[in-house]
């Protein structure tokens, strides 16, 4: 009986490679657990046995034995294979075997031994069979790539390879002293392979993209080694093909992206479509030939290189469009920007500009050129970051301008007022002003828009300006009024007619990391007023004990604002002038802060008062030096 236990230690080891496969894969194996390999073998050997059983119930029948337990384990056997679970079925049916072969004899039945010898016959019979299987090419082919499979979706890669060699290797012991050594080569071959594996993973490491290259590269010598030319032709089509439609769908949809960006067909790049064309004729080489063994390391080594070569040609092209994509989106959003806030005749340089990018990528593109490509991408990237400091700068300084043109409205009509000039003057005048001011300012930003100026030059041009005009702002709405005023001459604010609480702000940047904030206040009112805070930009800061500020009187607040990486944060000191009275012992706090990188400028603040009310203000910027702050340029 020594080769029925051969035959179910061969059939247990099919089992057993169908389950760890299938295991590793996640799969239930309860229901169909030999199908991840071969299942062929363990299916003939089962319908072999079942032959062999039944023909047992005839010669025990005709011997006039009973056969009712034989009969209840065939039908226990035929359970087993209508679950799929061919492994205990032959096992039932040896028993049966095993069970008739033992009534016979115990009857002294003459015809009991030529019975038993077809049995060995024809269990010797399924055995070369089941081995064959077991041993063949194909076998060890689909377990490896099953592995494989597994490999390239799991985090445990160690533990599959090793799992896979200890089958391996529990199947050749078992077989090695029944069958003769060139039997065992596709075994051995299969074997080295995984153990290849291993290493080749180990080196890899961590990064997916080699990893998943070194198992395709083993696919491949797997496959190669082990395989005729005409099944090798049908199994490297189906393991290699999702791999290449991949390529090829990653590279069409970068190609489609990359021409609806630029709004026209993009052709494929020269050098991918050669590269592609050298992974066709190693595949087809690895297809069509016969391989020995030194020829197919080669030739899966130059497929992998003519795959890593596209790969990496792929993941440019990628780089490359979503760098366009970048840009494109880049000049799109400023010329938004520019038109949000009233510029939009600054637009057309930026348009200009992109359509000049648009058409050089084109080119560069069609050319298949990629240090072209880089070069123009890279001159586009240039231009368009500098836009975005440039666009930057021009809205802040529209939007400061806008502020100080509210200041500038405020005096013509504080100086109209005192002066009984009503109607539509004081209007007009604003407008005047407005479109003067607002023209001479975009007038320097267009100069580097269009290039005639540097930026550097622009900055310094404006902050002569600002500085400039912010300064004689009422000279500038008096003269604008008509009101007679001597050449050269300023008229304070303090000395303006007003009914209503009001204030003015200068605010001095110091050169030694220090600020001061004076805050002119005229009381025109019979009653004191109390101030318990005040706020300018996003700094907020509160009093301790209320200010007090007596009644039809004027006076001065006077600050000294800390600086900390360009931006005012605290009140370090605090004294008041004229009628203003500060409280022995007050202290100030301040929440948020206030940059003070743009001078000049005109800045907005609030007085809290302890009636609750808030008493808008204007607050001018100047420095100490002529030397004015920097834009960031």
């Amino acid at each position: 009986m020594r080769s029925l236990v051969f035959l179910v230690i061969g059939i247990a080891l099919l089992a057993i490679m169908g389950v760890a496969v299938l295991h590793a894969q996640g799969v239930n194996s309860s229901v169909n657990f030999n199908s991840g390999v071969n299942v062929t073998g363990l299916v003939a050997s089962y319908y072999v046995h079942l032959f062999i059983a039944e023909h047992w119930i005839e010669a025990l029948n005709a011997s006039g034995i009973n056969s009712t337990a034989l009969i209840e384990l065939i039908n226990e056997a035929e359970s087993y294979a209508n679950i799929g679970n061919y492994l205990s079925a032959i096992i039932t049916l040896n028993n049966a075997i095993n069970l008739a072969a033992h009534l016979m004899t115990n009857a002294h039945v003459n015809s009991t031994q030529t019975v038993i010898n077809n049995y060995v016959s024809l269990t010797s019979a399924v055995n070369n069979t089941v081995i064959s299987n077991l041993l063949s090419n194909e076998s060890l082919v689909n377990f490896t790539l099953r592995a494989l499979s597994v490999l390239s979706k799991s985090d445990n890669a160690t533990y599959i390879i090793n799992m896979s060699m200890a089958i391996l290797g529990n199947e050749e012991k078992s077989f090695h002293h029944y069958v003769p050594p060139n039997a065992l080569i596709g075994l051995n071959t299969t074997m080295n392979i995984l153990n290849m594996t291993y290493n080749a993973l180990l080196s890899a490491g961590y990064n997916s993209t080699v990893r998943q290259i070194v198992i395709i590269k083993i696919e491949v010598i797997t496959i190669s080694l082990l395989t005729p030319p005409g099944l090798r032709t049908y199994v490297l089509s189906r393991v290699l093909t999702p791999y290449l439609m991949t390529l090829s769908e990653n590279a069409s949809r970068a190609i489609n992206r990359l021409s609806m960006s630029l709004n026209t067909t993009i052709p494929t790049p020269p050098q991918l479509m050669e590269c592609m064309g050298k992974i066709n004729e190693t595949l087809f080489l690895l297809m069509s030939k016969p391989l020995n063994e030194p020829e197919v390391y080669v030739m899966a080594n130059d497929f992998i290189n003519n795959y890593t070569t596209c790969l990496g040609q792929i993941k440019a092209l990628i780089n490359e469009t979503n760098t366009t994509q970048v840009i494109i989106i880049k000049f799109m959003n400023i010329t938004k920007e520019l038109s949000n806030v009233g510029l939009s005749n600054l637009t057309p340089y930026i348009i200009n500009t992109y359509s000049q990018c648009k058409s050089e990528l084109i080119n560069a593109f069609n050319s298949g050129n990629t240090t072209l490509i880089m070069q123009v991408l890279n001159q586009c990237s240039y231009k368009v970051h500098n836009y975005e400091g440039e666009v930057h700068y021009a809205i802040w300084t529209v939007n400061m301008t806008r502020n100080y043109l509210s200041y500038v409205n405020s005096t013509v009509q504080n100086l109209a007022r005192q002066h009984g000039i009503s109607g539509v003057t004081p209007m007009l005048c604003y407008v005047e002003l407005n479109n003067s001011i607002m023209s001479n300012i975009t007038s320097i930003i267009k100069a580097v828009f269009n290039g005639t100026i540097s930026p550097m030059e622009a900055q310094t041009l404006i902050n002569e300006y600002l500085s400039r005009v912010i300064n004689s702002t009422p000279s500038l709405a008096a003269g604008c009024l008509g009101i007679p005023v001597a050449p050269h001459s300023y008229i304070p604010t303090s000395t303006w007619i007003t009914t209503t609480p009001s204030a003015t702000g200068e605010l001095l940047i110091g050169t030694n990391g220090s600020a001061e904030l004076t805050i002119n206040i005229t009381n025109p009112t019979q009653e004191n007023l109390y101030i318990n805070g005040f706020s300018v930009g996003g700094l907020t800061c509160s009093f301790t004990k209320a200010v007090e500020i007596s009644a039809n009187t004027q006076g001065a607040l006077e600050l000294g604002l800390a600086i900390t990486n360009n931006r005012i944060t605290s009140v370090s000191s605090l004294s008041a002038s004229g009628n203003v009275e500060v409280s022995q012992g007050t202290t100030v706090n301040c929440n948020g802060h206030l940059p003070i990188t743009y001078i000049p400028a005109v800045l907005n603040g609030k007085l809290y008062l302890s009636n609750d009310e808030q008493l808008m203000f204007f607050i001018v910027t100047g420095a100490e030096t002529s030397t004015l702050i920097n834009y960031g340029w």
